[in-house]
C-alpha cells in the first residue's frame, strides 16, 4: 500500500460505526485505560456494554476511522444530559490507537462529528479532559475549542487528585 508523506496510507476513511466495531472500539479506549492520563475509567471496557450503546435508539453519533481495513480510532457525541435544556449539546469524545496518533485521524473523526451534529442541529460541543493531559488539550485548542474552566481535584486517579479542563465549541 502506498504511504502518504506523513505515514498514513491512502485507504483510510472515516465511517459511522457499526456493531462490527465494537471490539476495535474497546480494545483502542482499553489501550488508553492501561496508559492513562486520558480517563477516569480503570475498568476495560465490555464489549456488550458498548454493543447495547451502538443499537440503543439515541441521538449519540459514533464514528470509525479505518486505514488498510483496520479501526485505528473511534469518537463518538453523546447526550451531554437528559435535561431538556441541553437536547442541543453533546460530549464529544475521540480516541485513537496510540500507534496512530499525529496521523490527522482525530481530526478527520472530530470533523465528522462536527457535520452530523450541524446537521441535526447541535450547537454546543463540550470535552472533559483530564488537565495534565496536554497533547489533547493542544488538539482541542487547534480545532478551535475554547477553554472555558477547570475543575479543580474534581476526580482521583492512583491515590492523586486530577484537575479537569473543560472545552467547548460553538457549531
Amino acid at each position: 500500500m502506498k504511504q502518504s508523506p506523513n505515514n498514513r496510507t491512502d485507504s483510510s476513511h472515516c465511517r459511522t460505526a457499526e456493531p462490527k466495531d465494537v471490539p476495535s472500539i474497546c480494545r483502542i479506549y482499553n489501550a488508553h485505560i492501561d496508559l492513562g492520563g486520558a480517563t477516569f475509567e480503570t475498568e476495560h471496557w465490555d464489549p456488550q456494554a458498548i454493543q447495547e450503546k451502538l443499537q440503543a435508539v439515541t441521538t449519540d453519533y459514533w464514528f470509525v476511522m479505518e486505514a488498510d481495513s483496520q479501526v485505528v480510532g473511534w469518537s463518538a457525541a453523546r447526550s451531554y444530559s437528559q435535561r431538556y435544556g441541553y437536547r442541543l449539546t453533546r460530549e464529544v469524545a475521540v480516541y485513537l490507537d496510540p500507534g496512530f496518533i499525529g496521523l490527522g485521524y482525530g481530526r478527520e473523526l472530530m470533523k465528522r462529528l462536527e457535520t452530523i451534529c450541524r446537521r441535526h442541529k447541535i450547537h454546543h460541543l463540550v470535552s472533559r479532559i483530564i488537565a495534565s493531559n496536554q497533547a489533547s488539550l493542544q488538539f482541542h485548542d487547534q480545532i478551535g475549542y475554547e477553554l472555558v474552566g477547570v475543575q479543580k481535584e474534581i476526580g482521583s486517579l492512583n491515590n492523586q487528585w486530577q484537575d479537569v479542563a473543560i472545552l467547548q465549541k460553538l457549531i
